[in-house]
């Protein structure tokens, strides 16, 4: 089954060639993306016809961020902006509108279920919708739409490289299955609730040091500490965009180790892999 999808992708490889060698190259189109990983779907789609900018960059985080001046001067050339549902975006999106008219956003987060997980509040969903291969597959089907009416006389090259991509995301769908397959246990540990869609597409247990953005009190900290020792978490993965004071504290109380695990990391399928393979020998 993979060998057959291999072939296919070669093909689709060698069309792509062909195609965008026998078009004239025209400007590509100016765009702007909330996240890394965003940047490396649109530029998948979009090859040279598309100019990416990311809002928040390697390091900051979607929950606190606020874009610079330098940044709303270039956001003023843009025609496209991919939204994602983040947390800054809900102030920040209906400004870009009002400053930017003419600016065109398009939604990735639109129509998917998303829902409210584990480590979030009751009016608040998980908008961590592209730590799952199988909705990123929905998501770049809307990229693939918007840039042929961008662009239409691209239209057949963006086709192409979403028949590519979306073959590729299925591929890495089961290589994390098998990956997973190896595995000891079912649960993992982490202090921001990233991973809920991830967890659940792969039959996973995601336990949260965090809720809602707070760090735990005393009695949840307890309960978290019991969960940690009764599912023998070996491993707490942190990102570098939150602190790690309480992790650390909890990973010394049950004999854990601290190992980072960055979701906006722009290697997709590198870090999806590196993900799965953590998590699957973090409590061997």
């Amino acid at each position: 089954m993979n060998m057959k999808i291999h072939q296919k992708i070669i093909i689709v490889t060698l069309l792509q060639i062909l195609f965008f060698s026998g078009k004239g190259w025209t400007e590509p189109i100016p765009i702007f993306v909330s996240i890394t990983p965003q940047k490396y779907f649109v530029e998948r789609i979009g090859g040279k016809d598309v100019k990416v900018e990311v809002m928040v960059q390697p390091g900051e985080s979607p929950a606190t961020f606020n874009p610079n001046p330098k940044k709303m001067s270039r956001l003023a050339n843009a025609k496209l902006y991919f939204s994602i549902g983040v947390p800054f975006e809900r102030i920040w999106i209906s400004r870009l509108k009002a400053i930017q008219p003419d600016l065109k956003f398009i939604s990735l987060n639109q129509n998917l279920g998303l829902k409210i997980k584990s480590g979030y509040s009751q009016n608040k969903k998980d908008p961590h919708i592209w730590l799952s291969p199988l909705l990123v597959k929905n998501m770049v089907t809307e990229i693939e739409v918007a840039l042929s009416k961008e662009k239409p006389e691209r239209e057949k090259f963006f086709k192409i490289n979403h028949t590519a991509l979306a073959q590729e995301l299925d591929m890495l769908d089961q290589e994390i299955r098998d990956i997973l397959a190896n595995g000891k246990t079912r649960s993992f540990m982490v202090f921001h609730p990233a991973w809920s869609y991830f967890a659940e597409a792969y039959g996973l247990e995601q336990i949260s040091i965090e809720h809602n953005g707070k760090e735990p009190g005393p009695r949840t900290l307890q309960e978290i500490i019991n969960r940690g020792k009764k599912f023998n978490i070996k491993t707490i993965f942190v990102q570098k965009q939150f602190g790690l004071s309480v992790a650390k504290n909890i990973a010394k109380m049950i004999g854990a180790t601290i190992q980072e695990m960055d979701p906006l990391a722009e290697n997709y399928f590198e870090n999806m892999r590196k993900t799965a393979k953590a998590i699957s020998g973090a409590n061997n």
